[in-house]
């Protein structure tokens, strides 16, 4: 039987596993020299072509927030209805017999919805969409994301999400977490994930102090670590704001990850962009993934910057008002300890391999059947 009547198989079956057979594979670490992968995907707003599926009852307050919601609907609507299936039965193959885990790095779904049912409903779907196409017998783990706790009452699909995810989750990685900020192990690997939309900073510090230990400390998160380049969304990484208001926490969040040599896997900006930092008395690389392929040019790579010097740039270029002494000053406290950085406009499906003290991701554009590009993170 070849890969693709398994999942064919599978998908049809899988209800009908065992409990412990589906979760095989979260339990069994390997020993310290192995090699394994994990196919990931970025942010996917996964939507119905139709938008009264899961958007029925939706409103904003602000006329023009929900007049680009609801463009956000169409969009993603096509592209679930053609490019996005592409791209997701390319990501499949990626899966391979070193393969443990399936990730997606948050804004599973659009969100927008009217109430707690809806909203649990359209996480499930999605869950289930990619379990079967992507993850049939691996766990497929995912990390909260604006977009998932969003609609006519904010805290009422935040509420959704955790009543959902927590024991969803618990049951692909087979084994129990407490809340939407966890960890597992992986052999000597420690993976941390962590709920970026009011983050609980002493649980997350918890969760990194009892990593720091690890051979390669993964910090699974929707939103980057670093400013993003980009006037409209520079502020919004962690625990980071218009105001800057958590300096001091942050830059105490920062030290945290340094002093694990943090690799941090998070999506959210919708591009694909590498950045390699130190500082604080260690390092923090960080790969962002995107999988939105809402225009046909995101199939394919061109950067939008390169290297250091690039690196905080752009946003000045698009809106020379932004560039105030706060904004020149924070991004200058980043750039000082970049190793390497690229972002391009590219959206698609990953490949993370670790490979004893060496990782790297591999990137295929759109649905491209070679490899596009190669991350090296250690």
């Amino acid at each position: 039987m070849d890969r693709r009547d398994f999942l064919k198989y599978s998908a049809a079956g899988i209800v009908g596993l065992s409990l412990m057979d589906r979760l095989q594979p979260a339990m069994a670490h390997g020993s310290a020299d192995e090699r394994y992968s994990v196919v990931i995907l970025g942010d996917t707003h996964y939507d119905a072509a139709d938008p009264e599926k899961y958007h029925a009852g939706y409103t904003d307050p602000n006329p023009k927030r929900e007049a680009l919601h609801r463009r956000e609907f169409k969009r993603n609507g096509d592209m679930w209805a053609g490019r996005c299936k592409d791209l997701v039965k390319r990501a499949s193959c990626l899966v391979d017999d070193d393969t443990r885990y399936v990730f997606q790095m948050g804004d599973l779904i659009q969100g927008d919805t009217a109430d707690y049912d809806t909203h649990k409903r359209f996480l499930q779907d999605a869950m289930d969409l990619f379990k079967s196409e992507l993850a049939p017998g691996l766990p497929f783990l995912t990390v909260a994301g604006n977009h998932d706790l969003r609609g006519n009452d904010d805290a009422v699909c935040a509420r959704a999400y955790a009543d959902y995810m927590v024991p969803r989750l618990s049951q692909e990685l087979g084994q129990t977490i407490g809340s939407t900020n966890f960890m597992f192990r992986s052999g000597p690997d420690a993976f941390v994930f962590i709920n970026f939309s009011k983050p609980d900073v002493p649980a997350i510090e918890k969760l990194l102090t009892e990593a720091r230990e690890a051979r390669h400390t993964f910090v699974v998160v929707h939103s980057p670590v670093f400013p993003y380049d980009d006037p409209k969304y520079f502020w919004w990484f962690l625990l980071g704001n218009r105001k800057d208001s958590h300096a001091e926490e942050r830059r105490r969040m920062r030290k945290l990850l340094a002093s694990c040599n943090a690799i941090v896997l998070c999506g959210h900006v919708h591009q694909t962009e590498f950045l390699d930092w130190e500082g604080d008395g260690g390092r923090i690389t960080q790969m962002t993934m995107s999988s939105v392929w809402a225009k046909e040019s995101q199939g394919t790579y061109k950067e939008l910057a390169n290297g250091r010097d690039a690196y905080g740039t752009l946003l000045f270029e698009k809106d020379p008002s932004l560039k105030t002494d706060a904004n020149i000053s924070l991004f200058n406290e980043y750039r000082q300890g970049i190793r390497a950085y690229s972002m391009a406009n590219a959206a698609g499906s990953y490949k993370l391999v670790v490979n004893g003290t060496k990782v790297f991701v591999d990137f295929y554009a759109g649905d491209s059947s070679r490899r596009t590009k190669r991350f090296v993170l250690r």
